[in-house]
């Protein structure tokens, strides 16, 4: 029996002035390299270099969620 096999969650990182950092990238993103990942389905989190809080929520624009 097949198993569906979910594609890996991307690990963003949020420094100070929310600038935000794609480590498999290798360079930070700016807002409309982010909206393209999330119409492409690309699944993400990002963490807040700092705290570690997960500050996903809060990068998200709210028409995109």
């Amino acid at each position: 029996m097949p198993t569906e096999k979910s594609s890996p969650v991307r690990q963003l990182k949020r420094y100070g002035g929310c600038r935000l950092y794609d480590p498999e990238r290798q360079a930070y993103l700016a807002p409309q390299d982010l909206e393209r990942l999330i119409r492409q389905g690309v699944r993400f989190s990002v963490r807040e270099v700092v705290t570690g809080q997960d500050v996903t929520h809060e990068v998200v624009p709210p028409d995109l969620q």
